[in-house]
């Protein structure tokens, strides 16, 4: 795992369609480059670290790029029960 400030990230595009916001990051000590996905409709966020040389393609297609394991787990909803004011979970 990699560790670096977060202040040492720089964000060199982004764009956003149908509730999805794609951002692509570069962190100028390390030279890595990723690419985030935060979905505002089902509350997923994926990260995927790409190489420097597919940063544009990432970007266009970022779903092309994660495997399903950079995908951060959705939090949970609650959802309240119409008439009875209890939670279901």
């Amino acid at each position: 795992m990699h560790t670096t400030l977060v202040t040492d990230w720089h964000e060199l595009a982004d764009r956003s369609v149908d509730g999805l916001d794609v951002r692509l990051w570069w962190s100028s000590s390390t030279g890595r480059v990723q690419i985030t996905v935060a979905d505002h409709r089902g509350g997923d966020h994926l990260v995927v670290d790409v190489d420097g040389a597919d940063a544009l393609d990432a970007f266009r297609h970022p779903f092309a790029y994660g495997d399903g394991a950079d995908r951060l787990p959705r939090p949970r909803r609650r959802h309240l029960a119409p008439a009875s004011g209890r939670e279901d979970q």
